[in-house]
This record gives C-alpha cells, structure tokens and sequence, in this order.
C-alpha cells in the first residue's frame, strides 16, 4: 500500500508542478517578457552550438502541447500574419520560462517524498531538470528565427 501511496503523491505532484507551471506562466504580464528581452536574447555561440547537436533535425521529433492552451504551432504555414508571429513569439517565452520553472521546481520532489527516499528524488528531479532542457532549446532556436520572419511582415506593411 505504501507503494501505491508513494505514486499517487509523486503522480500528482508532477503533474501540478508541470500544469501550474504551463499556466502559472501565462498570468506574467506579457510587458514582464518584452520588457527582459536581453534574457531571451540568442547569444553569439547559440547558432553554432544549435547546428552542432542538429537542432534543427529533432526540434519537431518531441511532443508539443501548445495546443492545450489553444495554440496550434503548425498553423503557422496556414496563417502566416503578424499577429500568428506574435502569439508564437510569446508562445515560445511561455515556453522557455514554464520549462526552466518545471527544471527548478522539480526539485520540490523531494519534500513529497519520506526521508529514506531523498536520494531517489533527487535522481527524479535531475532527470526531470535534463527533460526540460531540449525544450528551453526548442524555444530560443526557434523564437530569433520568428522574429525575423515577423519583422520582414513588419518591414513590408503587412
């Protein structure tokens, strides 16, 4: 029984953790994402570093959930407008921060759990922190390259 117990706590525990987090994020003011622009900056090595690890050819290999939040990334052939760029644009900041969160949050684990269990949750929490980095990586590769695609939008008056 206490098995049962240890993984309906842990169940609900991550699924708040990752569902409160992917909500939580979309109650930031969106000023609090355009405002600290020079944290989702891409950095100069960012673009060598992406064509090392071949980025571009997995990006879209991993589950996408944007729609729960009714956000439909691969509308972006069939409603290419500035407006689209821009729900995508925030998307990805949305994205990047709930991920980060859910990494560092995920270390709670280890307050759900009984004390003989603390080195298990922290195996937990790591694996979970290295889960969520290739997805944080999804989002700063991809938000430079939607913004210049929204600028030229910008740019031509459209």
């Amino acid at each position: 029984m206490f098995t049962v117990w240890m993984i309906v706590i842990n169940t609900t525990f991550w699924l708040v953790v990752c569902f409160g987090l992917a909500y939580g994020v979309r109650l930031i003011p969106r000023s609090f994402y355009e405002k600290n622009t020079w944290v989702f900056h891409e950095r100069s090595y960012e673009k060598r570093f992406y064509k090392k690890i071949q980025l571009s050819l997995w990006k879209d290999k991993l589950p996408e959930w944007g729609n729960v939040f009714n956000f439909e990334k691969k509308n972006l052939h069939t409603e290419l407008n500035k407006e689209y760029l821009n729900k995508f644009i925030l998307e990805t900041y949305y994205a990047e921060v709930g991920h980060i969160g859910m990494g560092i949050v995920g270390f709670a684990c280890i307050v759900v759990n009984p004390e003989g269990f603390t080195r298990f949750a922290l195996i937990c929490s790591s694996v979970n922190l290295v889960v969520q980095i290739p997805f944080c990586l999804i989002q700063r590769y991809n938000r430079p390259r939607l913004i210049r695609l929204r600028d030229k939008f910008t740019d031509r008056g459209a």
